[in-house]
């Protein structure tokens, strides 16, 4: 065997030895259609208000082998929030609050994702929401996974979880009455 090939075939063995990662990551897309975005506010039991983001779109980056190259951007429509009474729902989309006519978009980008363990992830991001940018920490476990779906198929499970103080975003009518810490529970599932 010539010099060229000997080398050649060894190279091929210790690429072989190497540690197998992904060439590239994989996107996902998540959904109203396929999940939900609900809130609740309020520091007691007695006093505590529900409701929901019908009409939210995003994606995310799957990167396997390194977590922190995974991404999520999600856009939600401000004017699909519902409540269960009608007049809180027209009192939310009002200016002192979401202001959906000048605001019909809030965003939430990550800028850090960190494994936590099996299937659990640490994701900080960021919230822009009447025109205001604050940090925002998500805890999100992945369940369901699914690598091998094909297109178009479910991929995973993901269920999120965060809180934002809605004075850090102008909020702050009844507050004192209804309390500033909005909970986030996200469920969605990923789609390729």
């Amino acid at each position: 065997m010539q010099a060229s090939s000997r080398r050649f075939v060894l190279l091929g063995g210790v690429a072989c030895l190497l540690p197998f990662r992904a060439l590239a990551a994989e996107q996902l897309h998540i959904g109203g259609r396929h999940g939900s975005i609900d809130f609740a506010i309020g520091d007691s039991k007695v006093f505590r208000t529900t409701g929901s983001f019908k009409d939210w779109q995003g994606t995310v980056l799957v990167d396997d082998g390194d977590a922190a190259r995974s991404t999520v951007a999600v856009k939600v429509n401000t004017g699909s929030i519902e409540m269960l009474d009608p007049q809180q729902t027209a009192m939310l989309k009002d200016v002192d609050f979401f202001d959906v006519a000048k605001f019909p978009d809030m965003t939430y980008r990550s800028k850090r994702i960190e494994r936590i363990g099996d299937g659990t992830l640490k994701v900080e991001g960021e919230v822009t929401l009447r025109g205001i940018t604050r940090p925002m920490a998500l805890d999100v476990a992945v369940t369901d996974r699914r690598p091998d779906a094909s297109a178009g198929a479910r991929y995973a499970r993901f269920r999120a979880s965060g809180s934002l103080k809605r004075s850090e975003f102008g909020m702050v009518k009844y507050v004192e009455v209804v309390g500033d810490t909005v909970d986030i529970s996200i469920r969605t599932d990923a789609w390729r």
